[in-house]
């Protein structure tokens, strides 16, 4: 609820009521007393509304001359004056009936004694300060409220951009590696190397559209990861040996980014096979009702300096992503067991 709602219909009705609360129970009421009576609420709402609505936005936008407290005295000044002004010219037109010399002037003066005057114009000055301060008060608020809202925004603009960053890069990094492993297998077999662009055209497609969605169902995912793998199989040896398990409950309903996983896999295949040494991997992905699991285990065959294919951009996909999407919800555990020598990658993301 916006601070405005509130402010104007109370200012209406203090505007409206106050006056009547200064009348005294001998007076009687009457359009005129009221309006002598309404002086000082309507000065108070003058000065409260000058700097709420004037004084104080130019100030934040930088575009006011004098400083706040040299526009607030003259302010607070000339409106005390009018306000004495205006109860002078009050007892003139109805005289007190029980008058105290050196307090309240006597019906036939047509002055105020100077003590009270001073005692009334400081009175009228400390409320007019309050209701400066309370100007002051409410529009800072107001100030902070809408500054917080424009930083979320942009927190969320940024990312926004930074996701679609994100997905910008993973396309051709993830086609890079699909286009290299079909050039070798160009070489080993052309039936083969045929039949990889058909799959080729099948996981593209799923870029192209799903990519494009902020979620996507983790089915749709699975099946995604499997024949992606199912690709990288056509090329792999006899020596290397790649296992996927998907587990997911009938009718299940979760989602998760897209092209999460894949990097992890890519990640799998390249530092997880050796050409010569017995190999493997295992891919499980795993849906329960309360979190969503990928776990990789893969042989450790680590590259040497030389090697820049992939230029080292995925994992670093991955934990950005993770921190955009699931910041506070996810846990990553990456690294070689000293206990079986070989690589482990899971990320468990909570619903």
């Amino acid at each position: 609820m916006k601070i405005s709602t509130i402010i104007h219909p109370i200012a209406i009705l203090v505007w409206l009521l106050i006056p009547v609360m200064f009348l005294g129970p001998d007076e009687e009421i009457t359009f005129e007393r009221y309006l002598f009576k309404s002086c000082m609420p309507f000065m108070m709402l003058l000065t409260f509304y000058i700097n709420y609505l004037w004084v104080l936005p130019k100030h934040i936008g930088g575009q006011l001359r004098f400083s706040i407290i040299h526009i607030n005295v003259v302010l607070v000044v000339v409106a005390c004056v009018l306000v004495a002004l205006a109860r002078a010219y009050e007892y003139t037109i109805f005289p007190p009936r029980f008058p105290m010399r050196g307090i309240v002037p006597p019906p036939h003066e047509r002055h105020f004694n100077r003590v009270f005057f001073m005692l009334a114009f400081i009175r009228d000055a400390l409320n007019f300060v309050f209701v400066v301060l309370a100007a002051y008060s409410l529009r800072m608020t107001s100030h902070a409220h809408r500054l917080e809202h424009e930083r979320h925004e942009a927190e969320v603009a940024r990312r926004d951009a930074e996701l679609k960053g994100l997905r910008l890069q993973i396309s051709p990094h993830f086609l890079l590696n699909t286009l290299n492993n079909i050039y070798a297998l160009t070489a080993i077999s052309s039936d083969r190397a045929q039949q990889a662009i058909i799959q080729l055209s099948e996981l593209l497609r799923h870029m192209l559209y799903d990519n494009q969605q902020r979620m996507v169902d983790f089915s749709s995912e699975c099946k995604f990861i499997s024949s992606y793998v199912d690709l990288m199989k056509l090329r792999m040896a006899s020596n290397v040996k790649v296992d996927v398990e998907i587990t997911i409950p009938e009718h299940d309903r979760s989602q998760v980014a897209p092209l999460l996983f894949i990097s992890l896999v890519e990640n799998a295949f390249k530092h997880g096979v050796s050409s010569t040494e017995p190999s493997s991997i295992s891919i499980k992905l795993i849906a329960t009702e309360t979190e969503i699991r990928c776990n990789i285990v893969n042989t450790n065959f680590p590259k040497t300096s030389s090697d820049h294919s992939g230029h080292g951009i995925g994992l670093q996909q991955v934990q950005q992503r993770l921190n955009s999407l699931y910041q506070g919800c996810y846990s990553w555990n990456h690294g070689v067991s000293e206990s079986d020598g070989l690589y482990h990658s899971e990320i468990i993301l909570k619903k």
